[in-house]
């Protein structure tokens, strides 16, 4: 069997919300394989958005730790976790949080520029152009956010997520924003990319029908995380 992609063992998060103590996470554990797609539903506020920031880094846990592609991120100062995330991670948000001023092309060549100052333009150029021509916008690339439709807009940022290579793509709600055609376009772009590349995949929805697409169904409920029944 493959070494999963990213282990999380033991998560607890606290936070403090108008002076009063909030149990966010509660002893949340889980792998993720290479190549599978993991959806974790719940209703709002159970908890699906802060495992997916503190998987990120974007948010440190309180107790546990998070392992992805063999590197422990836990403690890690926001440094050493910016540049980790560069290289391991993709993420692909409800709002699309393109850059109005660049181009398509420049928003997807923007993380490689990112990730690797020294990569030639031309390189840069390249791979960001096939990155959206993997996703079905070769004709848009010199297109900014503005002239495109809200899928063409989250596929860029698909294609922005996927360019480097990530072990893992953490999706929040990608569908939130878009009609169910167009969300279901996306989704099957994004999990064909996914699998192609053996990158896994933890997306968060609210949608039971999209989640029912995944390899396997996680519950988040007041903060405890359990594995859903086959259908």
């Amino acid at each position: 069997m493959p070494a999963p992609v990213a282990v999380a063992r033991g998560l607890n998060l606290h936070l403090k919300s108008g002076g009063q103590p909030l149990h966010i996470l509660k002893d949340v554990s889980l792998e993720l394989s290479p190549g599978e797609v993991t959806a974790v539903v719940g209703p709002s506020g159970s908890g699906k958005t802060s495992l997916l920031m503190v998987l990120s880094g974007l948010e440190q846990a309180t107790a546990g730790s998070v392992t992805i592609d063999g590197t422990e991120i836990t403690g890690m100062n926001e440094d050493k976790l910016a540049i980790f995330r560069r290289k391991s991670l993709g993420i692909l948000f409800q709002n699309f949080h393109l850059i109005p001023s660049l181009t398509a092309l420049e928003n997807v060549a923007l993380t490689l520029e990112i990730a690797d100052p020294a990569m030639p333009w031309k390189a840069v150029r390249d791979r960001a152009a096939q990155a959206l021509a993997d996703v079905g916008l070769a004709q848009r690339t010199g297109h900014l956010p503005s002239a495109l439709s809200g899928g063409e807009q989250q596929r860029v940022g698909l294609a922005r997520a996927m360019v480097g290579g990530p072990k893992l793509l953490l999706a929040d709600e990608p569908t939130g924003n878009l009609d169910q055609e167009t969300g279901a376009h996306v989704i099957e772009l994004m999990f064909k990319l996914a699998r192609d590349r053996g990158t896994s995949i933890l997306l968060i929805t609210h949608d039971p029908g999209l989640a029912k697409k995944a390899d396997r169904q996680l519950r988040m409920n007041e903060g405890h995380l359990s594995a859903m029944a086959a259908a």
